[in-house]
């Protein structure tokens, strides 16, 4: 194919060539020659056209080639038997000298044995003898002189071809390499999940990927060429010592640190910042690749809270089997002294009660390692509310309290522990309750999104400081006088154990909401 096309270039180069010889050979021929032959220009023409023709109907390059050699020697050889002047024999070598920018061997060797075939006519003829004055040895010396220019056209050819085919080869190696170490940055910028950007070293966007787009906020066409503010005021001071470190040649690996988005969210990020060279080794621009930290630092949260869950339970479950025992002792000897014996009566009474206290905490205890025996089945989520629902129906008809609730997706099926989940709704209910002893509204929304199930349970009540908020849900803190500090702690675990998520929002005054996420039902998934 290569070939091919050196000889279709070669024979365009060669037709500009001819054409523009031919017409200085028509003016010279006017003005020098006494009596001109207008035969001589119009064959040259004719032959000339019909080349051109083949070239621009696509005939084959190849033969192309070879009409370029049987014209241009028949057009000599016409001339050189109208005019057979010295100059005119010499053309006849020219035409070797010609095939040799085809790089070809035949070529070469075909348009000798032309001008060894014409010299040899016009020997053979007489012709050559006519008006030069030759002996006839000359023509062996022609013969000879037009062989050796062959032979030396043949190596320069060889030679210029292993030349061009190393060339070629080396060439298109490079530009295989290339084209490789292009594809792979440019799949490495564009397919990498980590943000990639650079900058100019005042600070001006030059590229970044998709990824960057996607954490920061901002799309490429909004901010190449210009200065994006996603510092956070507070960490100018050290980003801008980092710069100056870079523009200095330093590369700063992995280093953890807070960006803002184009929202105004600050996120935990880790940089790599390294400086781009030119030649001269001078930085000339900035290299930097940013990772979000948000969902590892969320996930190493929740993998804390998790553990301080699970060892809760386990002490749980230890503190509340050793004191359930004795427990059911002293709850029995202290009934019957409580009926038989009037004397203690009152204090019976208050000590039945406190013993009912310890053991709700002991249930509460059970509750917090219970779901390591959870049992996952399908349920209706409505029926579990419901049931919840008319287990307080009458508490809040007393305390004035009323429920509005609204389910969107009334038959929608999770896949949870009936029994747990119930408790988690009981939790959620009985705080909302105790959270507005004038009475007020309960706000029970149920809506359903691709995967989960979302609970929203907001109440009108006094509502949490904002300085209590974060310590509600650790074990054991509690507001209530007769609270026990772990009913938040049950309702994370059980969430937990179901692959849920839990989050509470409180406003003094206005009141305390919190949102329930729990997995769908899954056909041939959930078990």
């Amino acid at each position: 194919m290569e070939s091919h096309n050196l000889i279709k270039k070669r024979n365009f180069i060669l037709l500009l060539i001819f054409w523009l010889l031919y017409f200085v050979h028509i003016v010279l021929y006017h003005f020098i020659a006494a009596d001109p032959h207008m035969i001589v220009f119009i064959s040259g023409g004719i032959l000339l056209l019909v080349v051109t023709a083949m070239y621009y109907f696509h005939f084959y390059p190849a033969i192309i080639m070879y009409s370029f050699f049987i014209c241009y020697y028949a057009y000599i050889a016409y001339i050189t038997s109208i005019e057979p002047a010295v100059i005119n024999y010499l053309f006849l070598f020219l035409g070797i000298i010609v095939s040799f920018i085809y790089y070809s061997y035949i070529a070469i060797v075909t348009s000798t044995l032309m001008s060894i075939i014409i010299v040899l006519y016009f020997y053979v003829s007489n012709t050559l003898f006519t008006s030069v004055t030759f002996v006839k040895l000359d023509i062996v010396y022609f013969i000879l002189f037009t062989l050796i220019t062959m032979i030396i056209l043949l190596y320069c050819a060889h030679f210029s071809k292993k030349l061009i085919a190393i060339t070629t080869v080396k060439m298109n190696k490079t530009e295989d390499e290339l084209y490789s170490a292009q594809e792979y940055l440019q799949s490495f910028f564009t397919y990498n999940r980590d943000a990639i950007s650079v900058f100019s070293l005042d600070g001006k966007v030059i590229k970044v990927n998709d990824a960057f787009e996607q954490i920061y906020g901002w799309k490429a066409e909004e901010i190449v060429g210009k200065t994006i503010p996603f510092i956070p005021a507070g960490l100018k001071g050290d980003a801008e010592n980092r710069l100056e470190r870079v523009k200095k040649g330093e590369k700063l690996v992995a280093f953890e640190t807070q960006d803002k988005r184009k929202d105004g969210k600050i996120i935990d990020v880790e940089i790599t910042v390294s400086p781009i060279f030119n030649r001269d080794q001078q930085v000339v621009a900035l290299f930097g690749i940013s990772r979000d930290l948000t969902e590892e630092k969320e996930t190493e949260k929740f993998l804390r809270q998790t553990d301080k869950l699970s060892l809760a339970g386990e002490m749980a479950a230890g503190i509340a089997h050793e004191i359930r025992n004795p427990l059911t002792s002293l709850n029995g000897f202290i009934q019957l002294i409580h009926e038989d014996s009037s004397r203690y009566h009152s204090y019976t009474t208050i000590m039945l009660s406190e013993l009912n206290r310890i053991n709700s905490i002991v249930g509460e205890f059970l509750l917090l390692a219970k779901p390591h025996d959870t049992v996952m089945k399908k349920h209706a989520f409505s029926t579990i509310l419901n049931d919840v629902i008319l287990l307080y129906e009458s508490e809040c008809v007393l305390k004035n309290v009323l429920v509005k609730t609204q389910v969107e997706a009334p038959h929608t099926y999770i896949c949870c522990d009936a029994n747990q989940i119930k408790q988690v709704l009981i939790n959620l209910l009985k705080n909302a309750l105790e959270a507005m002893p004038s009475g007020g509204e309960i706000h029970l929304n149920v809506t359903q999104h691709t995967k989960g199930l979302t609970i929203f349970i907001k109440d009108t009540g006094v509502g949490i400081p904002s300085n209590l908020l974060t310590h509600i849900q650790k074990p054991f803190f509690t507001t209530k006088p007769s609270g026990t500090g772990l009913g938040l702690v049950v309702i994370k675990n059980i969430l937990y154990q179901h692959k849920g998520t839990f989050e509470i929002k409180s406003t003094v005054g206005e009141g305390t909401s919190v949102t329930l996420t729990i997995p769908l039902w899954e056909q041939g998934v959930n078990h």
